[in-house]
């Protein structure tokens, strides 16, 4: 009986060590996810200004604004691959149906 509550106990922090990890995971992305967002906010201020004013410096802006957010997206699809975490399906809740 006490070997089967100590079992459980541990079972608990495992539980919670796991949770603590994934929620500071989520944060780390998210402020990742909103680094990205600035970044090519201000490449299409930038593209939309040197547009405007007739700037040498257009196409290269024009070319960041296509090429950054496409080379953002490969580089977190390369992380989730080698994170391992690329299959599983962390925003739905398990299922104890069997």
């Amino acid at each position: 009986m006490a070997e089967d509550k100590e079992y459980k106990i541990k079972d608990v922090r495992q539980e919670n060590i796991e949770y603590l990890s994934m929620l500071s995971k989520r944060k780390l992305s998210r402020i990742i996810a909103w680094i990205c967002l600035i970044i090519i906010a201000g490449l299409i201020i930038a593209t939309f200004v040197t547009g405007i004013m007739g700037s040498k410096l257009f196409m290269p802006f024009l070319a960041l604004t296509i090429a950054v957010p496409f080379l953002m997206y490969i580089a977190l699809w390369f992380g989730k691959i080698l994170n391992g975490s690329g299959n599983k399906d962390q925003g739905e809740a398990p299922n104890d149906d069997k």
